[in-house]
């Protein structure tokens, strides 16, 4: 099974971005580090899916309009997904780096 970096994204604007999927029969313990490059703040969104689900539902969201400062990071621990779920990512600019960090088994 994989570990370390598992995924990263930098999604287009107000786009729902596919950020990790657990592969099937496994499960992922998991971080999030976001990071803003950018002179201005982003709200971003992040979302725990399920394996047939395209995008954010505002149900099942971990982190909602949450505002990352310009040159700033944010990290989110502590995220267990079972087999094929998804993590969802979207940012208010562009310029905004999800990286997922764990493992899996």
């Amino acid at each position: 099974m994989a570990n370390g970096r598992l995924a990263a994204v930098t999604p287009t604007a107000t786009v729902d971005t596919l950020l990790y999927q657990v592969p099937s029969s496994s499960t992922g313990s998991l971080l999030i580090s976001v990071c803003n490059t950018n002179t201005a703040s982003s709200n971003i969104r992040i979302s725990i899916e399920n394996s047939s689900a395209v995008g954010i539902a505002t149900t099942n969201c971990i982190e909602y309009e949450t505002t990352i400062a310009p040159y700033s990071s944010f990290e989110r621990g502590g995220i267990v997904l079972g087999n094929q779920q998804k993590l969802f990512c979207d940012s208010s600019i562009s310029g905004v780096n999800f990286i997922v960090y764990g493992y899996e088994e």
